[in-house]
């Protein structure tokens, strides 16, 4: 029996070292499959922390300063140019001469019509007193009373003709350009100067529906010029157009610009900001951080340790900051470089944290 036990212990003490070396080479093996499985890097990224802030929103354009009142100054009559009052640049007054045409020929006929109406008149007095005592036909007195009435009315026309022999501002105003030159003959309806009225100047812009819906005359504007750089205007919206533009979408807006120190010319580029609406505590992320698409947008969030991708429904722009109207919160941090070779679920490592700035003005372009 003893020797049967001595036996069986010598056999285990052989096994042992078998067992022992199979149990090594199965974890060799498992380290050797785990060495092989490809290694996966955490991708370096750029994350900002979505944030809060007060967002007004505006519609910028630009568009040509032009005068409201502006006028082809003709002359009425036919007739030589005598003298020039006034040159280009010059402010004149409603009324003032601005040019003197040859009248000689006017004034003659004034003479004539009016020495023929005094001889009307003559036999109308003598008419008067021939008729009260019966002595000449009533179709007679009736017809010297009819033809007396006509030269009164030629007299005036011959006046009045007389009178157009001088070319005069039909508005106050400035003298933009000059058409004619002493000795020049003019034919009527010829143009002699060209005039504008300085202190009522407009701008026309096209604004898109979605803008113009929230305009309201009387607005205030922002209005800059590049030949004045530093120089602010008031200026306001005088008249939005009731009307959408079928084939551009937008809708015509008229602001009338203050130009009291005389300093604004038509013709200048002008850029103008009209501010149209205003959020409190806008939620906020860097327009860096938007992925668009044909119809939708998405941001990537950062969510332990991983990209995760989400839609979101946007707001107004903000320089570089966005609105978010849906799908993040504030606080989360959003990836805002990096995020080219990022799909849903990558391993992400955060290389730096910026944080979004409250936004105080949307500028859309036109």
């Amino acid at each position: 029996m003893k020797t049967r036990i001595f036996a069986s212990l010598i056999l285990l003490s052989a096994a042992l070292p078998l067992i022992s070396g199979c149990g090594s080479d199965a974890h060799s093996a498992t380290a050797e499959a785990d060495a092989k499985k490809p290694k996966v890097d955490a991708v370096p990224v750029e994350v900002a922390a979505v944030a809060q802030g007060d967002i007004t929103a505006k519609y910028a354009g630009t568009a040509t300063l032009e005068a409201e009142r502006e006028a082809k100054v003709v002359s009425e009559i036919g007739g030589v140019v005598l003298k020039l009052n006034v040159e280009e640049g010059q402010f004149v007054r409603k009324g003032q001469i601005l040019a003197k045409l040859d009248g000689e020929r006017h004034a003659v006929l004034v003479r004539q019509a009016e020495a023929e109406m005094e001889r009307l008149r003559h036999n109308d007095m003598r008419n008067e007193r021939l008729f009260e005592r019966q002595l000449i036909a009533k179709n007679l007195y009736e017809q010297n009373k009819s033809d007396l009435a006509s030269r009164k009315a030629e007299v005036e026309l011959a006046r009045l003709s007389l009178s157009k022999c001088a070319v005069v501002a039909p508005f106050d105003g400035v003298v933009t350009r000059r058409w004619v030159k002493e000795g020049q003959l003019l034919k009527a309806n010829d143009v002699a100067f060209e005039m504008a009225d300085f202190s009522d100047l407009k701008a026309r812009l096209r604004v898109p529906e979605r803008a113009s819906v929230a305009l309201k005359p009387g607005q205030p504007v922002e209005y800059r010029a590049d030949a004045l750089p530093g120089a602010t205007f008031q200026a306001t919206v005088e008249r939005v157009s009731p009307v959408v533009d079928a084939k551009s979408g937008t809708v015509e807006v008229l602001v009338k610009v203050d130009n009291g120190e005389r300093l604004l010319r038509p013709g200048l580029f002008s850029r103008l900001e009209i501010s149209y609406d205003h959020v409190a505590a806008a939620i906020l992320v860097p327009k860096s951080a938007l992925l668009t698409g044909d119809r939708d947008s998405s941001v990537f969030i950062v969510r332990d340790s991983k990209a995760v991708k989400v839609p979101v429904k946007l707001g107004y722009e903000s320089g570089n900051n966005v609105q978010v109207l849906a799908g993040v919160e504030p606080g989360a941090e959003v990836i805002t470089a990096g995020h080219a070779a990022l799909v849903d679920g990558s391993l992400v490592e955060a290389l730096k944290r910026a944080a979004v700035a409250a936004a105080v003005a949307v500028v859309p372009k036109a």
